[in-house]
């Protein structure tokens, strides 16, 4: 899949700068939301990671690792700034070139953060037949709020203290 038509500079969250409204970031959004479709029936939402591209991460290759003969399964990234990141994208500028910490957000951006992923989740309910998602405390709030916001069912698991296990079983039980 070709990556989305973005490029510049590494996208690094600082203090007083807010993300969620960077021109790139803002151009991903719109991209999204008017080109992507996918006809696979489970989505199925991870978090980003510190780890560029994502599929480096330990979690990642764990997920896909488990997946491998799913192809019925769409995975996607819940990410601060990017919101939804399809794993065809992983590789991409500017998935592959930035850093967010989450705790660098102001409660002001986890409200954006909100408002703006409701509206990537009903974008692809209209795409899934289920949306799964296995995430850390953070990314489950965020992700729960937005559910309920946009009024779209999330089976939402908890990474608890065993994630690689939790995400295991959730992938195996699809």
């Amino acid at each position: 899949m070709q990556c989305p038509p973005l490029s510049g500079p590494p996208i690094i969250k600082r203090e007083g700068v807010d993300l969620f409204k960077n021109p790139i970031v803002r151009k991903w959004y719109d991209f999204f939301l008017n080109n992507w479709k996918s006809e696979k029936e489970v989505a199925f939402l991870l978090p980003c990671t510190s780890v560029k591209p994502y599929n480096r991460s330990a979690t990642h290759k764990l997920a896909y690792s488990v997946a491998r003969g799913k192809d019925y399964i769409q995975f996607y990234s819940v990410s601060e700034p990017m919101l939804l990141v399809p794993r065809e994208y992983e590789e991409c500028y500017p998935f592959n070139s930035y850093d967010y910490p989450p705790s660098m957000m102001t409660e002001e951006e986890k409200q954006e953060f909100v408002d703006l992923l409701s509206i990537m989740l009903k974008k692809i309910s209209s795409q899934h037949k289920r949306i799964v998602a296995v995430l850390p405390r953070h990314h489950y709030n965020i992700v729960s709020r937005a559910s309920q916001k946009a009024n779209v069912k999330v089976e939402l698991y908890p990474y608890g203290k065993l994630a690689f296990k939790t995400i295991s079983l959730v992938i195996k039980s699809l």
